[in-house]
């Protein structure tokens, strides 16, 4: 078991007990010590998890398995790629250091060791450890801000594709089957609710949604902006709320990341949402006007029949009494006079009427020019930039 320690670790292979304890005399108490008698216990022991030294010092020359092969084997323990070995061997010459180097060896000493020599060689391995440690943890991190960089970049790019084709959406049907869409994109299962004045629109991920989920989205809508539980995430903006189920809190830089992403299309959703009641609203008055024309234009119509009949019966009742009242025939000539020239200025009243069934329809024809304009700059707005 490895005594839990701020020293340096360090694992001291040699065949000779002698040697062993000399090394450590000469290294002095500012390190911990693991100890092995030979190349197999030192390899078992990091296998093992008992020892896990920044530096290994290996002697060269022992039985059944030297030097070499027991850092070979050391090298190739997990997390112990790249552990500093310094071999020692009473053998200096060039071939021996370069067999050293060959397996993985980062230093040498020559016997009979110098305690100077060897107490600056080992200060350089823990450094070297030390460094390579920061370089690899700086490197990592360089890497995980990278590889967060190309995720977001790629989850951005789902952000502006609904916000190109929400801009499609016609209906709040389609608006909410977009958000659905686009938060499945991510891998998450969602319910969107969306309140109208008329009606209230639930859309699940799953196709179907239990009345229990409706009920809390509509229970759930002044919980605020945006509210975490676990897994469960709530965004409400405005008249539009959604339920995420499965967001990864395992992960907290994704789940930042797509607590971002989701207000940002949940946002761009409310400006749709806007958009299309202020069509429907202009839909619904263009409604209104047409039917009160019609409904002007069929009073016109049964006013001047009417009138016509009564102008009718008037004249033949004249005509018929003009004998019984004694006039002359100048005071007849006069009075029909009199009764065809109103009855012109009763029909021209009713021409009148018609260029104001005129006007509306003008009227009409410029709200139905003005929500198609409008329709169609929002249709196309995001797509042509």
């Amino acid at each position: 078991m490895i005594m839990s320690t701020d020293k340096p670790q360090l694992l001291i292979v040699d065949d000779s007990t002698t040697d062993l304890i000399i090394l450590k005399e000469m290294l002095g108490n500012d390190y911990a010590y693991s100890e092995a008698n030979n190349g197999r216990d030192a390899v078992a022991l990091c296998e093992a998890g008992k020892s896990n030294p920044l530096v290994v010092l290996l002697d060269v020359n022992m039985p059944e398995l030297n030097g070499y092969e027991t850092c070979m084997q050391l090298k190739a323990c997990s997390g112990f790629e790249h552990v500093e070995v310094i071999f020692i061997s009473a053998n200096h010459s060039f071939e021996e250091k370069q067999r050293g180097y060959e397996v993985g060896g980062s230093d040498f000493l020559v016997k009979p060791v110098n305690p100077e020599e060897l107490r600056q060689k080992v200060r350089l391995a823990i450094e070297r450890s030390a460094v390579r440690e920061e370089y690899e943890t700086q490197t990592k991190y360089a890497m995980d801000a990278a590889m967060t960089a190309i995720m977001d970049a790629g989850e951005q790019v789902n952000v502006v594709h609904f916000l190109r084709d929400s801009f499609q959406c016609k209906t709040m049907d389609e608006l909410a089957h977009a958000i659905v869409n686009a938060t499945s994109n991510f891998g998450l299962s969602s319910t969107v609710q969306i309140r109208t004045p008329s009606k209230v629109i639930t859309v699940s991920s799953n196709g179907t949604c239990p009345p229990l989920e409706i009920e809390m989205l509509t229970s759930l809508k002044e919980i605020g902006r945006i509210h975490q539980r676990g897994k469960r995430l709530i965004l409400n903006f405005n008249d539009i709320s959604q339920l995420v189920k499965n967001l990864p809190e395992e992960d907290e830089n994704k789940c930042g990341r797509y607590r971002d992403h989701l207000a940002l299309i949940l946002d761009g959703a409310k400006s749709r949402a806007d958009g299309l009641l202020v069509i429907e609203q202009m839909k619904h008055l263009l409604e209104k006007t047409e039917k009160s024309i019609g409904s002007i234009r069929d009073y016109q119509q049964s006013q001047k029949g009417r009138n016509v009949r009564i102008m009718d019966s008037m004249l033949e009742e004249m005509h018929a009494g003009l004998f019984d009242y004694g006039l002359t025939e100048e005071q007849e000539t006069v009075l029909l006079k009199m009764v065809e020239n109103y009855s012109d200025k009763v029909f021209k009243a009713y021409e009148d009427g018609l260029k104001l069934d005129e006007n509306l329809e003008d009227v009409s024809e410029t709200l139905k020019r003005s929500i198609s304009k409008f329709f169609n700059r929002n249709y196309h707005q995001v797509t042509n930039s």
